[in-house]
């Protein structure tokens, strides 16, 4: 079986880890959190980032340092994971959806200006799948309208647009390290604080509604509760492990792109015959090598052309269920109508196997098999 993911691991893992044993000391927000935030501050010029449990943690700690609440409204895609939403939902927003950009599946900026009003707190784009969505356009439309942008960066790590890193245009961003992205620790995120203002309080709810933090850098004499928080940074074991994987992000991401860029060479074909489109890339940004994935004609075409991979030992994946139609969305009163781009084009994106294991004879394999569904006609 041609696996959709395997969880990379960069050969330092152990030592790290190791060192963290031998210190006795687990809990986190010590020696390596503070070496990954570093880390990652450095790497992209982010002047705060904070460690959290996952990107669902970081979205949510955004939530409540934005101070967002019952009465606010948040823009957000519907083809999106659910915590691009439920972060800004359980903090008793109004979530409104978006719709996306067929050509990139990212949130499509004329409809997010069409349903911005004076309730707008937050304008939460997501960029998928290793790519930009239009982030430098969504940054001045928020900020024509003193709406904050919060990206949803989970899978946009490294990735870079107009030369600038991703991560660095909203107000904060968030980050995942889960297993399934190109670097991991298991299950991580981060957020990334980019006005230095937010960042006193922001690290406050960070380390459960406490000074803690400043207490350690000698700013108080003893810590006491300041702020609503949680605990949402992840333990010593974690970032030590994260930090291993940072350190090979120049390698982790060279691996990836050849894998990518043969995919989307050999593919290329089935786009020039109409079989299947592929994502359309601005040539001038930097991908991260995330994903790899092909827009069929329509949800049949999608079904049948999974099935008959995972038939040949292949994973391939339709990705996901946009969240307006979800049980919850449902429930809270969300129609197809809302976002019709979404509802028409979701079903019909299936995502390829990508990881650092995958071979490049694999790739060709996959793509081989793709071509004879078509040929065969055994997918039309």
């Amino acid at each position: 079986m041609i696996r959709f993911n395997v969880p990379y691991l960069s050969g330092r893992e152990e030592e790290y880890l190791t060192r963290v044993l031998a210190s006795g000391s687990f809990g986190g927000n010590g020696p390596f959190t503070r070496l990954s935030q570093r880390w990652l501050e450095e790497r992209f010029g982010a002047p705060h980032v904070l460690l959290t449990t996952s990107c669902t943690a970081a979205l949510e700690l955004a939530a409540m340092a934005l101070g967002v609440g019952p009465g606010d409204e948040v823009i957000v895609p519907s083809f999106t994971f659910v915590a691009t939403a439920s972060a800004f939902h359980r903090a008793g927003a109004t979530i409104i959806f978006a719709d996306v950009d067929p050509y990139t599946m990212t949130v499509d900026v004329a409809d997010v200006a069409r349903k911005l009003t004076p309730r707008t707190r937050a304008v939460v784009p997501v960029h998928y799948a290793g790519a930009p969505c239009a982030i430098a356009r969504l940054r001045e439309l928020c900020s024509a309208h003193g709406a904050a942008l919060v990206e949803d960066a989970a899978q946009g790590l490294d990735c870079a647009t107009g030369g600038e890193w991703l991560g660095r245009f909203g107000r904060f961003a968030a980050f995942s390290f889960h297993e399934t992205k190109n670097l991991h620790c298991g299950l991580g995120g981060a957020l990334f604080v980019n006005d230095p203002s937010d960042f006193e309080r922001t690290e406050d709810i960070w380390e459960r509604g406490t000074n803690r933090t400043k207490m350690f850098r000698g700013l108080v004499d003893k810590y006491s509760w300041v702020e609503p928080g949680s605990s949402f940074y992840p333990t010593e074991l974690q970032a030590a492990f994260l930090l291993a994987q940072l350190e090979s992000m120049d390698d982790n991401r060279l691996a990836r792109m050849a894998r990518w860029e043969r995919y989307r060479e050999r593919l290329s074909g089935g786009e020039r015959e109409g079989w299947f489109a592929l994502q359309r890339l601005d040539p001038a940004d930097r991908s991260n090598g995330h994903a790899v994935y092909v827009m069929l004609r329509s949800a049949e075409a999608c079904e049948a052309l999974r099935l008959d991979l995972l038939a040949r030992e292949v994973q391939a994946h339709i990705h996901y269920l946009p969240l307006h139609s979800s049980k919850m969305g449902r429930a809270l009163g969300y129609e197809p109508s809302d976002v019709p781009l979404t509802e028409e084009y979701a079903p019909r994106l299936l995502r390829m196997p990508l990881h650092n294991e995958l071979t490049l004879d694999q790739v060709e394999h996959v793509c081989d098999l793709v071509d004879d569904a078509f040929r065969a006609g055994r997918v039309r």
